[in-house]
């Protein structure tokens, strides 16, 4: 396999509130060795108007870090650098399909932190003419113990991963933000956090098989006015309604 030079489109910045960066640029470009591990992501698209978004991958550097005077002390801090990549993703009938390199490689000696993907909605009018596309689903794994420090993963083991979820169409209404009611979709879990701990020296394989049931439809609508005690209603499939201050479906009255 030839090597591979990938620029990384994007940076995620870092924000310091109390301190200024004092290292200079890092350089941001991929160059995975032959003997790489590769992560193979597979998506079935459950929905002819829904459709795979494209990988979101993000990078880390401990060889290039970035150093920052303290708003406290004036002492130098090191800290890694991050970059993130949006992968394509292949389509094959309803099957799509992206690969990742684990060792990005590169000058900076990049290696793989976390991998996000998932569905959304392209076309929301055939739920209703005015609806417009929202938020997905999907899941982030984490490959490093970096992500660790700000979110909660659960420990997920194996180089061969099936995720299989249920998932519904919810239509979120919120005037005051936006003129069109956003048509998206929400499951037990919007975006599954997963650790993975796999054999080094293998290929990892990830499928994410989402069931979409357009045939139970919730409805979130805000407040007409934000003030103490108005809530967000949701309303669930068999008209009952629920405005106690949460805003996330409980999909467990799904299947009454």
């Amino acid at each position: 396999m030839q090597k591979i030079a990938i620029t990384l489109i994007s940076v995620l910045g870092i924000l310091f509130v109390s301190g200024c960066t004092v290292s200079r640029p890092v350089n941001r470009t991929l160059s995975p060795p032959e003997n790489t591990q590769w992560v193979n992501i597979e998506i079935a698209n459950p929905s002819p108007y829904t459709q795979p978004f494209p990988l979101e991958v993000r990078y880390i550097s401990y060889k290039c870090q970035k150093k920052r005077i303290s708003g406290f002390d004036g002492s130098v801090i090191s800290e890694p650098s991050y970059g993130s990549v949006r992968v394509p993703m292949q389509q094959n009938g309803n099957i799509w399909r992206g690969k990742v390199a684990i060792t990005g490689g590169g000058i900076c000696k990049w290696t793989l932190s976390t991998i996000t993907f998932g569905i959304e909605y392209i076309d929301a009018t055939h739920m209703g003419k005015d609806l417009v596309p929202g938020t997905g689903v999907g899941a982030t794994f984490a490959f490093d113990g970096d992500a660790l420090r700000n979110e909660r993963f659960y420990i997920e083991k194996g180089n061969d991963i099936k995720i299989e979820s249920d998932y519904y169409p919810l239509v979120h209404s919120n005037k005051r933000i936006h003129g069109n009611d956003m048509l998206e979709i929400f499951g037990e879990e919007d975006f599954l956090k997963k650790r993975l701990i796999y054999d080094v020296g293998d290929d990892v394989f990830i499928s994410f098989l989402p069931k979409l049931d357009e045939s139970k439809q919730v409805r979130l609508v805000a407040p007409e006015k934000y003030k103490v005690g108005e809530f967000y209603k949701i309303i669930y499939p068999d008209g009952a309604v629920v405005s106690d201050g949460s805003i996330h479906p409980d999909i467990r009255r799904m299947g009454e």
